[in-house]
């Protein structure tokens, strides 16, 4: 092979890989979320982005922030999806800033202020009732009806320790209610380790009420399942932004915030209200053709994250105690 033709195969060659290496990535995905949103989500980026592999990891929320801790020094994620923002703030180190050009449709309030996370969507927090296990008795209007004893062990929330939304939402009734209705939700509540068991424990008639997010009570409406009232305490409910980050010294950084700024655009938001009732974060997404109220239509209070975050530990122990004692 003469030199002028081995310069231009190696060219040639170089070119190739270089086009190749140009195209192709991957993302690696820490995720709390369900399979089916994790999926749904995939599916609609790589419409745009064909050869990003998205590789997901799930676990709870608490879970998948302690491995990113364990992975500080050799760090396997590049991207997390999806947690409380009292949650975050306390992993704030293993973040690394961005400034996505999709902030400027969010809402006000839905991203750090050093730009290490955002939010997705809101989780705004209801009363989840099935109707048929009222058995007569008169449906719950507010947080502190739920205190009333004749709830006992009719009552399921989630366990505020492994569950950012209802670490939210428990704090915030204690922040504006004080001790006493919060007591009598301790006495009454069956506490279970994952979020889904509360919806799906009130789907079934085990449980009368239960303590959940606006979302998952809504897909069994619109499913059909006459039995379920979501109801908006008339106190005023709680809004815990879902959030996500990008992890500091993740192996795919360029590709991660290609997924980042696809979750806050308005095709992931639209997709994830559509399929899913996850109530958007930016102004230009219509919550009512699924059926979800405006927001401005019902009394809500946002999540101090701050402050929750401070407060977090004395919390969680004042719980317990109060469980305990039931």
């Amino acid at each position: 092979m003469s030199r002028l033709r081995l310069a231009s195969f190696a060219f040639a060659t170089a070119t190739v890989l270089a086009c190749l290496n140009a195209i192709a990535g991957e993302v690696v995905l820490y995720s709390s979320n369900t399979v089916d949103a994790i999926n749904a989500a995939t599916e609609e980026f790589n419409k745009k982005y064909p050869d990003i592999k998205i590789t997901s990891v799930r676990g709870s929320t608490g879970a998948m922030m302690q491995r990113i801790k364990a992975e500080a020094g050799a760090p396997k994620a590049d991207i997390f999806w999806s947690g409380g923002f009292s949650l975050l703030r306390l992993y704030e180190p293993y973040f690394v800033s961005y400034s996505s050009p999709e902030y400027a449709n969010l809402s006000a309030g839905f991203r750090n202020a050093n730009n290490l996370w955002a939010g997705t969507n809101a989780h705004v927090m209801v009363i989840m009732v099935n109707k048929r296990a009222l058995k007569g008795d008169p449906m719950p209007k507010t947080w502190s009806d739920l205190a009333n004893p004749r709830w006992k062990d009719r009552l399921i929330v989630s366990d505020p320790e492994k569950t950012s939304s209802s670490l939210a939402t428990l704090w915030g009734i204690q922040q504006t209610l004080g001790d006493e209705p919060l007591k009598g939700i301790a006495r009454n509540a069956t506490v279970t380790s994952t979020a889904s068991q509360v919806f799906d424990g009130v789907a079934k008639g085990e449980f009368a009420v239960g303590m959940t997010m606006e979302y998952a009570a809504q897909e069994y409406v619109a499913g059909g399942n006459k039995d379920i009232e979501v109801v908006y305490p008339s106190e005023g409910t709680f809004i815990a932004p879902e959030g996500m980050a990008l992890v500091k010294g993740g192996p795919n950084p360029a590709e991660a915030k290609k997924f980042y700024d696809f979750l806050a655009s308005k095709a992931a938001q639209e997709m994830l209200v559509k399929k899913f009732f996850r109530r958007p974060i930016r102004d230009d997404v219509d919550t009512t053709q699924v059926g979800l109220p405006k927001a401005g239509s019902f009394k809500a209070m946002s999540v101090d994250d701050v402050k929750l975050a401070a407060d977090q530990p004395a919390f969680i122990k004042g719980w317990k105690e109060m469980t305990a004692a039931k």
